[in-house]
Order: C-alpha cells, then structure tokens, then sequence
C-alpha cells in the first residue's frame, strides 16, 4: 500500500518537516530518514542537516505551497526527503535530488490527472529545475484503489540552478515517439525538453 500525505490543516495551510521525511520504508526497516543523518557516511557537504533543511525551505516557498494554494486539501506528497538508504530501498538513482531535499513527488487525489499537475506547474511556477511527469500510462492516483499503481510529478528546485527542465518518463515507447523533435532528446526511459502537454492523442499499451 502506497500512503499518500495531505495537509488537512487549512488553518496553517503549508505541509510540516513531519510530511517532508515521512516514509513507510523507512519505518519497516527502522532506517532514521531525517535531514544529516547519513552525513557521516558519506562526508558530502550537501548532507548536512542545515543545507537540506534550506533546500526543503525553498522548495515548498517556491513550488509546493504555490501548489497548496491552489489545490488545497486535494495535493498529497508521496516522497520527499530520503536519506541514501532509504533512497537505494525505493530503488532511486544514486544522488537522487530527493537525498539533498531538492525533489518532492507529488499527485492529486479524486482521478485528477498528473498531467493536469504537470501543465499547472509548468505554466504557473515561474522557476524550478525538473518538472517530470512520471508514467503516465499507469492512470491517476485513486483513494478508492490506494494498492494500484499510479502516475505522479516530480519538482525540484535548486537555488541558482533552476533552468526549467521539462520531461517525461515512460516505458511506453509510443510515448517517446510522439514527443521526438529536434528539441527533446530521449535517455532510457525519459524524453526531456517536452512542451506543454494539451493531452495524450493515443491509447496507452496496457502492458506497460
């Protein structure tokens, strides 16, 4: 079962630290995921607790509260933070933005599109460094059928290295084809440099 986070307090109306390092993986494997805690480990500067806790700090001011404000009780946070063992748990690529607190994965619930995410925050969130829409072809979140799997949005900002980047993954590859111009390029499973998606013109191969 996947556990998505929601903010149900309109009164403050932005996520806490709580949601940011929340992870069920981590619980089920008793792993400490909070900001700093494999500094030592690893001796990366960018994994000490007060840089992470930065980076968190601008990623919601500058992308997720903006978000909040407009979806409210409807946005959830599937992951946030992860310290690199919990990072290799969920089968992340090595130095994932999500370690150094620069990423949030994100969904709206009630069979709201990703794509609809997607659009939103490509046209309204004046900087960020990746905007990803992830698998597409697996359909929208659904509190009806939290154990399926669903589409989502990756956002990162990195402050003084926010250049826009928008793409897409897939294992479909009729996704891929219908994004190849001479502006994307396509790496493994992603296309990248895609423009405003108004909708999917195909039908999705259900073996993906």
């Amino acid at each position: 079962m996947t556990d998505i986070l929601y903010n149900s307090s309109h009164q403050q109306g932005y996520f806490s630290l709580n949601h940011c390092i929340y992870s069920p993986i981590a619980q089920l494997n008793e792993i400490d995921n909070v900001p700093g805690s494999d500094y030592f480990d690893y001796k990366d500067i960018k994994l000490k607790k007060d840089k992470i806790i930065l980076n968190l700090h601008n990623l919601f001011r500058y992308c997720i509260n903006p978000l909040y404000r407009k979806y409210g009780g409807n946005l959830g946070l599937t992951s946030v933070y992860r310290n690199m063992e919990v990072n290799q748990l969920l089968g992340g690529v090595m130095n994932s933005q999500h370690c150094y607190g620069y990423a949030a994965d994100i969904v709206l619930r009630n069979g709201v599109e990703s794509l609809t995410l997607f659009n939103w925050c490509r046209a309204n969130i004046p900087k960020y460094n990746q905007l990803i829409l992830e698998y597409p072809e697996k359909g929208s979140y659904s509190t009806a059928a939290p154990d399926k799997e669903f589409s989502w949005v990756h956002i990162s900002y990195i402050e003084g290295n926010n250049y826009n980047k928008n793409s897409i993954s897939s294992k479909d590859p009729q996704t891929h084809t219908r994004y190849k111009n001479t502006e994307t390029y396509h790496i493994g499973n992603f296309t990248h440099n895609i423009p405003h998606i108004d909708r999917f013109d195909f039908e999705f191969n259900s073996q993906y």
